[in-house]
């Protein structure tokens, strides 16, 4: 979403990410790190799946939404992920306005995780917030190495059911890297704008974001990567920019950088889509500053009734120097919409 979350398929522009937590103001400062304002979700509620390196947790309770990503071999298996509210974490959503020319009014906000409804630009009738709930998660299974979710996502505003139905499927291979494959199906009527985050992660502890200044999959960076260390086309940003200061377009993948413990959550994008990143360091978001967002977003999207939108990409656990490397050697993600590969125009 804009601002770090059931037999039937998952209609994926997948803003893989808790956007609404980003839209949200910022809470002061004062607020006490001893008290949090989001809790976490139930612990019961985990389900992990793992190759005995990478290891990747979701939460049944809040709509399957991946609450952990570690590795045992990096930094003493360490997790990123932020998991504090159902506006954060990994995990996809789509905000639907009006297909009218001038003003774009948000109707509905799909989120994986759930609803929160306390945004300043949403007023409750009664001025009265709801209370934090998680997406119902409508059927999953989970193997070894594989897990597969149906889930019904809240509107993260007003915590009303909506008309889209997600899958999710994740599967880690023998080298240690989660394939991801969310998809969004909208069952209603009528046409709508959308703008969809494919994916967004929001991780604590980031005080740094990578990304390649050229596409990996082209031939010329093939090349250059080859004759050079696997630094050569990467770009690093630190000093924990605010969030939507750093704006730039998809090369292939970004990262959420730890460089106190020398780690990095790294994972393929949609080439040519705009991406961005930068932190909160506000209190009250979360309880390990800075909280570090990255996204990469689907926008101005026509949404037609019964359109499929799918998303594939991976996500790997590595140090900032092996990192780019080994991302760069995965396959391109894509989004597609009913099975065409979807291009920026």
């Amino acid at each position: 979403m804009w601002g770090l979350k059931a037999g039937h398929s998952f209609a994926t522009l997948v803003a893989i990410g808790v956007a609404a937590a980003g839209i949200v103001g910022l809470i002061g400062s004062g607020a006490a790190m001893g008290a949090p304002r989001f809790k976490p979700p139930p612990i019961n509620k985990n389900v992990t799946i793992s190759n005995g390196g990478l290891s990747v947790t979701f939460n049944i309770a809040w709509g399957a939404v991946v609450v952990g990503i570690s590795n045992k071999n990096i930094a003493h298996g360490l997790n990123m992920v932020d998991y504090h509210d159902v506006g954060r974490e990994l995990q996809v959503d789509q905000f639907v306005y009006w297909n009218k020319p001038g003003r774009q009014p948000l109707l509905v906000n799909p989120t994986q995780a759930g609803a929160e409804g306390y945004q300043g630009y949403y007023k409750h009738p009664h001025g009265i917030a709801i209370r934090q709930k998680g997406s119902p998660v409508v059927r999953w299974k989970a193997g070894r190495h594989h897990f597969f979710a149906v889930i019904r996502p809240w509107d993260y505003d007003t915590g009303n059911p909506t008309d889209w139905i997600y899958t999710e499927s994740v599967n880690i291979d023998r080298h240690g890297v989660a394939h991801f494959q969310y998809v969004f199906r909208r069952h209603g009527h009528g046409t709508f704008r959308m703008n969809t985050e494919i994916p967004t992660l929001y991780s604590d502890r980031t005080d740094a974001f990578m990304y390649p200044t050229l596409n990996p999959y082209v031939h010329n960076a093939a090349s250059r990567r080859c004759a050079k260390t696997g630094h050569w086309p990467v770009r690093r940003i630190g000093r924990t920019p605010r969030w939507g200061s750093i704006h730039t377009v998809s090369k292939g993948w970004i990262a959420n950088i730890d460089s106190v413990n020398n780690i990095g959550i790294f994972y393929t994008t949609p080439v040519g889509l705009p991406e961005m990143m930068g932190c909160f360091p506000g209190a009250g978001v979360s309880d390990h500053l800075p909280l570090g967002k990255t996204n990469v977003a689907g926008m101005y999207l026509l949404c037609r009734p019964r359109e499929v939108y799918s998303v594939r990409f991976a996500v790997l656990v590595a140090t900032p120097q092996t990192g780019p490397g080994l991302i760069s050697r995965q396959a391109p993600a894509q989004l597609r919409i009913n099975g065409k590969i979807w291009h920026r125009h």
